[in-house]
């Protein structure tokens, strides 16, 4: 797959794990890949066993907060601006991720 290792995401996220959904949050932040490129990864790694919240979590996380990102706003507003901003979409992605599960 090249940007998202399938095998190990799906495996650490998966629906048997409790912190399936802050894992993928996690991972989801430093990546760097636009919304309409996360549709096929969510979808293998959906197919690979990742839980659905596990993987709203990840494309939430991943198009909201990534480094290329940071860096251009760290430019422009001060760094607990800046923190508050990563913090409510971490967050966000989170309660995203664990209400999934209960919409479906």
């Amino acid at each position: 797959m090249g940007v998202v290792p399938r095998d190990p995401l799906a495996t650490v996220a998966g629906p048997d794990n409790p912190l399936a959904v802050p894992v993928a949050a996690v991972v989801g932040t430093p990546l760097y890949v636009s919304g309409e490129a996360f549709v096929p990864i969510a979808a293998a790694l959906r197919d690979q066993g990742m839980a659905d919240g596990a993987v709203v979590a990840l494309i939430i996380a991943g198009a909201g907060v990534n480094l290329p990102e940071l860096a251009v706003l760290s430019t422009l507003v001060s760094r607990r601006v800046l923190a508050g901003v990563v913090a409510a979409i971490f967050v966000t992605a989170i309660v995203a991720g664990y209400a999934i599960p209960a919409v479906t």
